[in-house]
């Protein structure tokens, strides 16, 4: 009990510390990484499994929320593009995975979760479902995010100046 106890001190210290630092998905990166060092340090950190089942419930309830009346209102002017964007970020992400298990030796399975361009959180959650190295996946998929979160900008940037279209910025 001790051990659960201390697991969910570290993991909130961490998300809170994460998320004030604004790392990109900080709260899950700062539970992991204060958790994890835990781990490595000898403290031997536990959860009791169904509680992977309670973050999946967490998770999938967040996804819900996100479904509104306005959204769906919505979907009609977006279908197309929104169609166009899952099916061609899912074929770029399969053969990146393929890509990525050729050429370095990762499990197939592994690769594909890692490439896969969806939420962070949600990838790592899906792929508990399934038999693959889930360290690895979190590794890839965080590496991923924080690259992602410094080179787009920059990649957006250069779009705008090489196509002189107009890019305003918001205030928030």
């Amino acid at each position: 009990m001790n051990r659960i106890i201390l697991t969910f001190t570290l993991a909130i210290a961490g998300g809170f510390i994460g998320r004030e630092l604004r790392l990109p998905a900080g709260s899950l990166i700062g539970a992991m990484v204060f958790v994890g060092t835990a781990n490595l340090l000898g403290a031997n950190p536990e959860i009791p499994e169904y509680f992977n089942t309670l973050a999946q419930i967490t998770v999938g309830g967040f996804l819900g929320l996100s479904i509104t009346r306005q959204l769906v209102s919505e979907l009609k002017n977006y279908l197309i593009p929104s169609l166009m964007v899952v099916v061609m970020l899912a074929v770029f992400g399969v053969i990146t995975g393929f890509v990525v298990s050729r050429v370095t030796g990762t499990d197939l399975y592994t690769s594909l979760f890692g490439s896969v361009p969806g939420g962070m959180q949600e990838m790592i959650v899906l792929s508990e479902s399934y038999d693959v190295n889930h360290p690895a996946v979190v590794v890839i998929q965080t590496v991923r995010r924080i690259l992602i979160v410094v080179i787009y900008p920059l990649l957006v940037h250069l779009v705008h100046r090489l196509t002189g279209n107009p890019l305003n910025f918001s205030a928030k």
